[in-house]
């Protein structure tokens, strides 16, 4: 094999300086691994997602982390759709992230009482359970406008203000609605969350999430809340973790050119890509985390045919996860990543849609060499994060001789300890200078200095 993996041993303990939100100290060495019920299994629910928790717990995992599964918006005017949903195929209204009932299951995905056996037996395994939230908008017929006549903002002419993907805003100057969100939040912790991913939780006001954040700790003082977004205050003041978009991008934008980059990566060298990922990370609050992917929900969905575990060697992959691992922060595994899945993805396909059961994870590559090899690696990865507090509680520097050459790599250092991580990005053999020296295509190592 071409990677060379020198792996120390540190024994040193340490600690960083707390957020303004003292964060959980489990969270630190965590690892997190995303499902979307409908593209996890064939059956898409959460009876079949339940019997799938013991491979993930085997893998490491200390998170599961649920895409939305509560009840979707059945409005067929495809005047309230998305663009995804309008080019996905499927002609379907039924969009997870257009709700109709915060506090109900999708029947798609099964009832109550199948959530909270998902979640007995997560917790049994020693795993959180989180969901994610999505209180920036909601569907056209959310029982919110029943509930309150000022439920969804207004334009001045009176009519409802939607947001790019058409869907109604939700209004929080309206005191119900926000008891009703927070209650809606208690809900599902009485259930048996642990957490909530929060989507485009930038946008949503800060005074909201310090009022849901400070009334569900009361329940839970351990609450987790991981915000996908970048404002720094929200991470003083509510959230525990925030996405580190640039780095993620970045990364996978230069291992498949022309992939979904959102504005955070645009085909510019690598070395002034990582200079804005360094920028932009050098204001994050000390001690909170990054949340850092190679894939998830949206990339596996919008890049299809391109998604890297389709054109690439495994090794690339192979390369991005070990930085993605041992980098300063939180990690996330989407469903099928650990064995190198290449399917096309169906976010938007109901269950009861035939076409959806052909793009759902490949579980047959877990019996191939590619998917093995990815499936040991992540197991190493984890099993070296929980066991070595270097990497939840070391510092980190970026390593830039290599970049040029398209070599990634940082040190991590506790006490007298310090560790090189360095992986080429690219399919050719590799300079990193006189630290790093030359890495084959798409190689990586792990070595103490």
């Amino acid at each position: 094999m071409r990677n060379l993996i020198i792996i120390a041993i540190v024994c040193a303990a340490g600690s960083l300086s707390a957020a303004m939100r003292p964060t959980p100290e489990y969270l630190k060495k965590a690892v997190v691994y995303q499902i979307v019920l409908r593209n996890f299994t064939r059956g898409g629910d959460f009876k079949a997602a339940t019997k799938m928790l013991d491979h993930i717990r085997s893998i490491g995992v200390d998170v599961v982390y649920l895409t939305p599964f509560v009840e979707m918006d059945r409005d067929m005017d495809r005047a309230g759709w998305s663009n995804r949903q309008r080019s996905s195929g499927f002609d379907s209204p039924k969009n997870p992230y257009r709700i109709s009932d915060y506090d109900k299951i999708d029947p798609e995905y099964g009832k109550d009482e199948d959530f909270a056996a998902f979640n007995t037996k997560a917790h049994a395994l020693g795993m959180k359970v989180y969901m994610d939230l999505v209180y920036l908008h909601c569907g056209p017929n959310n029982v919110l406008k029943d509930k309150f006549p000022d439920a969804f903002q207004k334009n001045p002419d009176g009519t409802v203000k939607t947001t790019y993907w058409r869907f109604p805003f939700v209004n929080f100057e309206s005191k119900g609605v926000r008891k009703y969100l927070i209650d809606s939040m208690l809900h599902w912790m009485r259930l048996g969350c642990d957490g909530f991913r929060c989507d485009v939780g930038d946008q949503v006001p800060i005074d909201f999430w310090v009022e849901a954040v400070s009334t569900c700790q009361k329940m839970n003082p351990e609450l987790v809340m991981i915000n996908e977004g970048t404002k720094t205050e929200w991470l003083e003041k509510a959230f525990d973790a925030c996405y580190a978009w640039p780095w993620s991008f970045t990364v996978r934008g230069f291992l498949t050119p022309g992939t979904c980059g959102w504005g955070w990566y645009d085909g510019k060298p690598l070395p002034q890509a990582m200079e804005k990922v360094r920028e932009y990370e050098a204001k994050i609050p000390k001690g909170s985390l990054m949340f850092a992917f190679v894939d998830n929900h949206d990339t596996a969905f919008d890049d299809g045919e391109k998604r890297f575990d389709r054109v690439l060697p495994v090794e690339a992959g192979n390369a991005a996860f070990v930085l993605c691992f041992l980098r300063k922060g939180l990690p996330l595994i989407y469903n099928g990543n650990e064995i190198a899945d290449n399917a096309l993805n169906a976010t938007l396909g109901p269950v009861e849609h035939l076409a959806r059961a052909n793009k759902t994870v490949d579980w047959a590559r877990a019996l191939q060499p590619e998917g093995q090899e990815r499936l040991a690696l992540l197991r190493r990865l984890a099993k070296m994060r929980h066991e070595d507090p270097i990497w939840s509680e070391g510092s980190m520097e970026w390593v830039t001789d290599g970049e040029k050459n398209g070599i990634v790599a940082f040190t991590r250092t506790l006490g007298d300890h310090k560790v090189l991580v360095a992986a080429n990005l690219t399919a050719k053999d590799a300079d990193g200078g006189p630290l790093i020296g030359k890495l084959a295509p798409y190689a990586y190592f792990i070595k103490p200095l």
